[in-house]
């Protein structure tokens, strides 16, 4: 009785959990905002989002190939260039915690673990929540990073033209 109680507690969650985090207040700045994520990344976004949807509905069906396959790609879109959007130490752990619940996920479905799986996937999902919050939370802090970098880059530009167009006797 324990065990169905806790699936079904970890069913719930993982319906739940990926909900809020799409929900359109949920992708914009608290105050109303844009969007965090820059235009490159929503593509990729949205293809993580498939991959978690496809996770819960083999968990439903206990498909276990179709489970560990999309765990297998959530982990592998996960190294892609476009899904480092920053540069801070935080976003590396958030990004390898991720990468360890895919794992997790993946390894329960090879065992066939349902019960193992739904658990992984509900970390997943909320290494997933965390790591919005997180960019969320920091939205001001990273876009001023990325300001400074911009500037630093273009003052070494300027620079460098200067050095260019100085003609030497």
């Amino acid at each position: 009785m324990r065990r169905t109680n806790l699936l079904s507690f970890a069913l719930i969650a993982a319906v739940l959990l990926p909900a809020l985090a799409t929900s359109p207040a949920a992708a914009q700045d608290p105050s109303g905002g844009e969007r965090v994520a820059p235009d490159n990344v929503a593509p990729l976004m949205r293809r993580k989002l498939d991959r978690a949807k496809n996770i819960l509905e083999g968990l439903t069906l206990e498909q276990f190939d179709k489970i560990a396959s999309n765990a297998r790609s959530l982990r592998l879109l996960s190294m892609e260039a476009g899904w480092n959007v920053v540069q801070t130490e935080e976003y590396r752990k958030q990004s390898d915690d991720f990468r360890r619940a895919c794992n997790s996920v993946e390894k329960a479905a090879d065992a066939k673990d349902i019960h193992r799986a739904a658990l992984a996937y509900v970390s997943l999902t909320v290494r997933c929540v965390e790591c919005h919050s997180y960019m969320r939370e920091n939205k001001i802090k990273l876009a001023e990073l990325e300001i400074q970098d911009h500037r630093t880059d273009k003052a070494n530009l300027d620079h460098s033209d200067v050095l260019s167009s100085t003609v030497l006797p």
